[in-house]
């Protein structure tokens, strides 16, 4: 009777699968904090931030919503949220680029909602003379509301989600396999003849480690019972 042997090749491709998917959750994981935080950026950047009373020359509430107030937020959340779908698509040097986008695009969401805070009075006097008051107009009772703080902590999320990339991008793979050409895919299963120095840094860019591979074809085979 025939025995049945696992052989070396199968116990290293089964090792190798746990090391994949850990990748890929993570990889995952960043997009989706990347996806969240621009979100919640971009929902809130619309909402009214700030009001106000103006008792002169006239007597009415003024009120800004966050895009009167600075326009940046909207822009670094839209970035955030290109860069949350970068992130399936490229390789290593282009996942750091797009992890330091995501934490400067999240950083700065931070700063700018921050200092227009820190600067009401001046931005809702920008906002009484954009409806046609004069610089005698007084504004009282200047006062925010629960959004811009919403905003500033899309911004944490996103720039958390970049440190994130950074930190641990290196061992995220690309695209999957079934979006590489055939000949690609053929390569990356089982390398052709003595692996090169090249073969090695482009199966580093697959997730592959074509050490392992070089190490079974270096071994005898195992004879197969008949």
């Amino acid at each position: 009777m025939a025995v049945v042997q696992t052989t070396p090749a199968e116990v290293t491709e089964q090792e190798r699968v746990r090391p994949a998917r850990r990748a890929t959750r993570a990889k995952t994981l960043a997009a989706l904090l990347a996806a969240v935080g621009a979100g919640v950026v971009l929902l809130t950047i619309g909402r009214g931030w700030a009001h106000g009373d103006v008792t002169q020359p006239i007597t009415f509430k003024v009120t800004a919503t966050g895009s009167q107030l600075t326009g940046v937020p909207y822009a670094l959340g839209l970035a955030g949220l290109a860069g949350a779908l970068a992130l399936f698509a490229v390789r290593r040097i282009g996942r750091y680029l797009v992890g330091a986008v995501l934490a400067l695009a999240g950083a700065g969401t931070v700063y700018a909602v921050a200092d227009r805070l820190s600067r009401l009075d001046e931005a809702l006097h920008a906002q009484a003379g954009a409806q046609g008051l004069g610089s005698t107009t007084k504004i009282v009772n200047i006062d925010n509301n629960l959004w811009p703080y919403l905003t500033i902590l899309g911004g944490v999320i996103l720039c958390a989600a970049g440190i994130y990339t950074l930190a641990r991008g290196r061992a995220w793979s690309g695209l999957g396999s079934r979006y590489e050409a055939p000949a690609t895919r053929a390569a990356a299963a089982k390398p052709a003849g003595k692996v090169t120095a090249r073969d090695l840094w482009d199966a580093q860019g697959r997730g592959s480690d074509l050490t392992e591979l070089e190490e079974l074809d270096a071994q005898p085979k195992a004879d197969q019972p008949t």
